[in-house]
């Protein structure tokens, strides 16, 4: 739902004496998907609040390529204080485990100091992470893993997902018999643990029915996916006027990246002299479209969401007044 003409929204109720809260605070939250002007409003937010914002972003969280990540500039830094940008090597990409251990402590901190928190970013798999929990299933073997796909190439997926239906028959109902991934983790799961993945998944239900980890407000943005095309293509062009293929050139010459973030491996083709800028910077905003859409896509799924066009939807004085009065009850 659009709330261009409503109240400010207002703090998701109190938990119960059952909750599982890490910290009673209040964290204002500030998503929606890639150049939907998120960073401009939690400034906003941040500065009325005198508050600090903590990032969910799975590619700012990664140390170096600013301007490709679309980090806060130097001049945005410097009007709040900023956690989890940059934190992390350029490579490989942070798990939502990781992402939570930091930010638990990033948050912790804040409370210490009753300072507000603004939490802005476009990763809607760490937002939930942090304020669900995470799936508490064992982690990956490798070699299990290789076991798993030797016996695959073998006698095919199929076989093994007959297997699964014998073990764990609720699992095997929800995956195609030609899916490896999620028949390789779900038999990996019970193996390593002498647990379904169904038990797994209904002990994780029974926790995260007990109540978020966090008490928040949320607010999302998000133009449409026309105007947010636009927006990209005028973002996409102004990172090439600060440097962007200076900056990629500058990161190659440390060596390979793996995980590169999106977009990388376009601006490779062009100081290679295989791609044009002109054909990059169309394939640029394309992906990167498409991501603001699977973005878009997740995020609408999230509870208590309450949904804008523009920051300047957004009624700043009313949700100050309604963060406020949260954090004074």
């Amino acid at each position: 739902m659009l709330a261009h003409d409503l109240d400010a929204p207002q703090p998701s109720p109190g938990p119960d004496r059952s909750a599982r809260l890490v910290s009673e605070q209040l964290v204002v939250v500030v998503v929606g998907p890639t150049a939907s002007g998120k960073t401009g409003l939690a400034l906003r937010i941040a500065e009325a609040l005198g508050g600090e914002i903590v990032g969910c972003d799975a590619l700012q969280i990664r140390a170096g390529l600013p301007i490709l990540t679309a980090k806060p500039t130097a001049d945005e830094l410097s009007r709040v204080p900023h956690h989890l940008i940059g934190v992390l090597p350029v490579s490989p990409a942070a798990s939502a485990a990781q992402y939570v251990a930091l930010a638990d402590a990033a948050l912790a901190g804040l409370a210490r100091r009753r300072c507000p928190v603004v939490l802005c970013g476009g990763t809607g798999l760490y937002l939930r992470a942090l304020c669900e929990g995470l799936f508490p299933g064992p982690a990956a073997d490798p070699e299990l893993r290789a076991s798993l796909r030797h016996e695959a190439e073998q006698h095919g997926w199929p076989t093994l997902h007959a297997r699964l239906a014998q073990i764990d028959p609720e699992a095997a109902a929800r995956i195609n018999p030609t899916d490896p991934v999620r028949i390789e983790r779900a038999l990996e799961i019970v193996s390593q643990s002498g647990k379904t993945q169904s038990q797994w998944f209904a002990e994780h239900a029974a926790e995260r029915a007990r109540g978020p980890r966090y008490r928040t407000l949320r607010i999302a943005l998000d133009p449409g996916p026309e105007p947010g095309r636009q927006r990209i293509a005028d973002r996409t062009a102004a990172m090439f006027s600060a440097g962007l293929l200076d900056e990629v050139a500058a990161q190659r010459a440390q060596g390979p990246l793996p995980d590169a973030p999106l977009g990388y491996d376009l601006l490779c083709q062009v100081l290679d002299g295989t791609l044009s800028l002109d054909a990059a910077t169309t394939q640029l905003v394309q992906q990167t479209a498409q991501y603001a859409r699977r973005q878009r896509t997740w995020l609408r799924k999230e509870p208590d969401l309450t949904w804008y066009r523009t920051a300047d939807d957004v009624p700043l004085a009313a949700l100050v007044q309604a963060v406020r009065r949260a954090a004074a009850a």
